[in-house]
C-alpha cells in the first residue's frame, strides 16, 4: 500500500533515507509488533451486507493510503548499506522502496525489512464482524509511534474529508551528539541474523501455556492498595528477617524481570510524543527466585518495580547509545522480548490509546 499523494519527487526529499539509531537496531533481531481489532457488525435497520462491505473497501485502500501521507516511512523497507573501509555495514529506512503489495508478516524478524514491508495491514471477514490484524517492524517504531499511526488510521477512517486533529509525527532521529552517521555494524553480525531468518514459523515455547486475564478498573484499583500496604508493611519490617530469608534462597536461581520504558521525556532536551521511531529504556528487576515465592503477596515485588521506573533518566539513554556506538550491539535471535527460563518481560503500555479506535 502506497501514500494517497505519493510522487517520486516527495521521497527525492529530506526522507529518502532515515538512519536507525542503537535503539531502534536493538530490535533487529525481534519480531514484528502485531496488535489486532475485533469489531461486530452491527445489525441496525437499513444496513446490508452490501453496506458492510463498502465500508470494508474504504477501511484497507483510501483511509489506509491517506494515513500513510503522515506515516510514509511504513510503506517502504528496510536498506542494508556496505561500507568500504571494513567489513562494516549500515541498516537505515529506504523510504523510496514503496511496493503496493500486503504481507502477514507473523514470525517475521524486523531484520528481514529488506524483503518485507515495514508495515501489514490485514483485514479479515468474520461471519458477524471483521478483524483487523497490524503488524509493524520494530526498528521503525516502538509502541507510542504504533498507535500514534493506528489512532490516525481510525480518525482519518472516520473523517468525512481524510483529516486527522492529531500532530504530525516527527521523523528526525534522535542521537547523542557529534554521533557519525550512519551508524556502523559488522558485516558477519547482520549476515548473521539473516541465516536464522529461514523460516517465519515461531518456534514452539515448549511447557509454556497461553492465558488472558481481564482487570477492570476496580480490580486494579484494588490491586494498587493492596499492594501500597504491602509495600508499607515491607518497610516495618527488621532487616534480620530479611536476611535470613535471603541466607535460606541464597543458592536458588535467580530472576530478571524486564520493563520497557518511553524515554522521550527523559532526554535532553525531551523528544516530543509525536517522535516517531523507538525511544525507549529497559528497566531490570534481578531478584532470587524463592525470595519472591517466600514474600507474601505483591507488594514486594511491586516495589522493585516502582525503583526500576525511577531509574528511566537521561544518563541512562544516553549510556546505552554510548556503549551500542563503542561495542555495536545486536539483540541475539528472538530479539529483546524472548523469554528463556527465568527471564520475563512486561510491554505494551497502559498509556497506549488501546480501546479508543472507531474504524
Amino acid at each position: 500500500m502506497s501514500p494517497a499523494s505519493y510522487i517520486d519527487q516527495q521521497a527525492s526529499g529530506t526522507y529518502k533515507r532515515i538512519d536507525l539509531n542503537p535503539m531502534d537496531l536493538l530490535f533487529l533481531n525481534d519480531t514484528y509488533m502485531q496488535r489486532g481489532f475485533l469489531f461486530t457488525k452491527q445489525h441496525e435497520e437499513g444496513t446490508n451486507d452490501e453496506c458492510f462491505n463498502d465500508k470494508i473497501s474504504h477501511l484497507k485502500t483510501s483511509s489506509l493510503s491517506r494515513t500513510l501521507d503522515h506515516f510514509f516511512p511504513l510503506a517502504g523497507r528496510l536498506g542494508i548499506e556496505k561500507h568500504e573501509d571494513g567489513n562494516m555495514v549500515s541498516v537505515y529506512i529506504n523510504c523510496s522502496n514503496f511496493e503496493d503489495r500486503l504481507f502477514l508478516l507473523t514470525g517475521v524478524r524486523n531484520c528481514q525489512g529488506q524483503s518485507h514491508p515495514l508495515l501489514s495491514i490485514q483485514v479479515t471477514e468474520l461471519t458477524n464482524g471483521i478483524f483487523i490484524g497490524c503488524s509493524a517492524n520494530h526498528c521503525v517504531c516502538d509502541g507510542t509511534s504504533f498507535w500514534q499511526f493506528i489512532n490516525s488510521w481510525s480518525e482519518i477512517t472516520s473523517s468525512s474529508g481524510y483529516h486527522t486533529s492529531l500532530p504530525c509525527p516527527v521523523f528526525e532521529r534522535w542521537f547523542i551528539n557529534k554521533t557519525d552517521c550512519p551508524l556502523r555494524q559488522h558485516l558477519s553480525s547482520v549476515d548473521k541474523s539473516l541465516a536464522t531468518t529461514s523460516t517465519n514459523e515461531v518456534p514452539p515455547l515448549d511447557g509454556l501455556v497461553e492465558r488472558c486475564f481481564h482487570f477492570t478498573k476496580p480490580n486494579i484499583a484494588a490491586l494498587k492498595e493492596r499492594a501500597s500496604l504491602e509495600i508499607i508493611s515491607e518497610t516495618k519490617q527488621n532487616m534480620r528477617s530479611r536476611s535470613c530469608l535471603s541466607d535460606n534462597w541464597n543458592g536458588s536461581r535467580e530472576l530478571k524481570i524486564k520493563i520497557l520504558m518511553n524515554s522521550r521525556t527523559k532526554l535532553i532536551p525531551p523528544s516530543p510524543e509525536t517522535y516517531f521511531g523507538n525511544s525507549i529504556a529497559t528497566g531490570i528487576v534481578t531478584l532470587k527466585e524463592g525470595e519472591l515465592v517466600k514474600r507474601p503477596g505483591f507488594g514486594f515485588l511491586a516495589s522493585m518495580l516502582n525503583e526500576a521506573v525511577k531509574s528511566n533518566n537521561y544518563e541512562k539513554s544516553r549510556s546505552f547509545t554510548e556503549s551500542w556506538i563503542e561495542k555495536h550491539l545486536t539483540s541475539s535471535p528472538g530479539g529483546c522480548t524472548r523469554i528463556i527460563g527465568n527471564r520475563f518481560l512486561a510491554r505494551s503500555s497502559q498509556w497506549f490509546n488501546m480501546y479508543g479506535t472507531n474504524f
